[in-house]
């Protein structure tokens, strides 16, 4: 039933045809010096068992879009529902969902390899994917979580998660990861995994709000996770786990949030409302749980479906699919307080953003 984004999953109950990456808290990483983009990345899904998705390069020096940048590095598709990207130890790790493998290329978007996540002939539809010393961990829908070495770009190890797991992130030597449930729609889970990365093994689960989707790590040294509740009964919500308890230490109502990224004490996160069918992007302070309206100059955001914060500048990327969902997209950028930069087009359906420097 479920092949979604956090956007995508109402939108397959709603449109037959349809369907981060999160902070890696890595301590080889600490003391780097964050430098502005020279481009971005952005990964768009396009549309389920059409085999179009695309990723966008947007070159921030002469203000011009590629929209289809892998095809014209590589002379090929990128491949079936692209769901998640992330940059590690100079690569891009694009992770595709029905296709089932994680593309690695390098930083000018050439492929280096095409890693495949498969159980024999079955695909495992891989979701997230998270890093920690020099290991990529990807979850599954098949309830595994796979160990990627990136010296090699090989997968050495696979284990046991909960069911469908959705989303994934890697914080003092644990993984948690976002056991969703949503092949079992309208009965789905509500708990997250801890796995410890040097046994590479369950530990334990959390207790969460149903239908747990997506995790990042702040700066504060805390997981946030993102769960859409069942559309029904159960709102969905923002929460707060300390890894050094393992427990849920704040909840954040809000049934409409389909993306977040962090800042600092701040997370952004945009919404959309299924009954209105409209759009709105909002900014969280951590220290009081207060929210407010981002968009401060009236810009309207069409259909708002993932956001992205460029640490180094404080601007904020907003991803917009087409009122359709098989045209091209568009990314809006803001800066700080909230007013648009720029904005341009994308390939169908756009969601995950990165930035190469």
């Amino acid at each position: 039933m479920r092949q979604k984004n956090a956007f995508f999953l109402v939108l397959t109950m709603l449109f037959a045809v349809l369907v981060s990456s999160c902070s890696t808290n890595d301590p080889t990483n600490s003391g780097t010096i964050v430098q502005s983009a020279q481009s971005i990345y952005v990964l768009n899904q396009g549309t389920m068992n059409q085999d179009n998705s695309t990723l966008t390069m947007y070159n921030l020096s002469n203000e011009t879009a590629t929209t289809d940048w892998f095809n014209t590095q590589n002379g090929k598709g990128l491949g079936d529902t692209g769901n998640d990207m992330a940059i590690y130890g100079g690569k891009i790790y694009i992770v595709m969902n029905v296709s089932s493998y994680v593309e690695v290329t390098d930083l000018q978007g050439h492929e280096l390899k095409q890693i495949p996540l498969f159980n024999g002939t079955v695909a495992r539809e891989p979701r997230e994917i998270a890093f920690y010393q020099n290991k990529a961990y990807v979850c599954s829908f098949d309830s595994t979580v796979a160990r990627i070495d990136t010296s090699t770009l090989s997968v050495d190890a696979i284990t046991k998660a909960g069911s469908n797991p959705d989303g994934i992130c890697a914080i003092d030597g644990k993984l948690y990861v976002s056991n969703s449930g949503g092949l079992n729609y309208p009965n789905y889970s509500n708990t997250v995994s801890v796995i410890d990365i040097p046994t590479f093994t369950q530990t334990k689960t959390i207790t969460v709000v149903t239908n747990p989707y997506l995790l990042k790590t702040g700066s504060d040294g805390k997981v946030y996770l993102l769960s859409h509740g069942n559309y029904g009964s159960i709102s969905g919500a923002i929460q707060q786990i300390d890894p050094t308890t393992d427990a849920v230490t704040q909840t954040y109502s809000n049934s409409e949030a389909v993306d977040f990224a962090l800042n600092g004490t701040k997370l952004y996160y945009c919404n959309f409302d299924y009954s209105t069918m409209q759009s709105s992007v909002k900014v969280m302070d951590l220290t009081t749980g207060t929210s407010t309206d981002f968009i401060t100059d009236g810009t309207s955001i069409p259909l708002a479906a993932g956001i992205a914060v460029d640490a180094a500048t404080g601007n904020v990327y907003v991803a917009s699919s087409a009122a359709d969902y098989v045209s091209d997209g568009t990314i809006y950028c803001f800066d700080s307080t909230g007013k648009k930069l720029f904005s341009f087009t994308t390939g169908v359906n756009p969601w995950k953003m990165v930035f190469v420097r």
